[in-house]
């Protein structure tokens, strides 16, 4: 039997199943950052970057929480996690239904192949279920995405609360944690 540990006894690094907390929150937090970069490069307008700008910012908190693996820095990741979380909430409110109105109106199709119906007047009733479904399938299809953007943020919070936890209950033990690397 092995009697020396790392850690202290009776405590275990904190895991999500099998994977290390801390990495695993360094890599969604990276991952958020490198999408936060990719939208800002690719959006269209201010209006759209404005939500990718915060939750670009966020993320480069976390991962700075992470890094410093002590009990204040994950307690403030805790909270900007949690802020995320509620932003994340109000985006799944507002987009899938700004975007399933604008792709039923035909405004979403920037290739004009939809151009004869914006000149017609009067739609026939095909056109009209034809863009009804696109529109739905749009708003569906981004629920879909913006709740798995709801997930990844409490994951994250989750994994964040369990290694500020750890951290707080390490910290004073040998005079602190900064060393301790989960």
């Amino acid at each position: 039997m092995d009697y020396q540990q790392s850690q202290p006894l009776g405590l275990e690094t904190p895991k999500l199943w099998c994977i290390p907390a801390r990495p695993l929150v360094c890599v969604l937090a990276f991952l958020g950052v490198a999408r936060g970069i990719a939208t800002l490069i690719w959006s269209g307008n201010w209006g759209e970057r404005v939500a990718d700008i915060i939750f670009l910012f966020l993320n480069l908190l976390l991962l700075f929480g992470a890094a410093r693996n002590n009990e204040p820095a994950l307690k403030w990741s805790q909270r900007v996690v949690f802020l995320a979380v509620i932003l994340a909430v109000i985006q799944f409110m507002i987009w899938p239904v700004m975007f399933a109105s604008f792709t039923a109106s035909g405004l979403a199709d920037k290739n004009n192949t939809m151009i004869a119906l914006e000149d017609d007047l009067i739609r026939t009733e095909d056109q009209k279920k034809k863009m009804f479904v696109r529109g739905m399938l749009s708003g569906y299809a981004l629920e879909f995405g913006t709740f798995l953007m709801i997930g990844a943020e409490i994951l994250k919070y989750v994994l964040v609360n369990r290694l500020w936890q750890y951290a707080k209950s390490t910290e004073n033990i040998g005079g602190g944690n900064q060393y301790i690397v989960p």
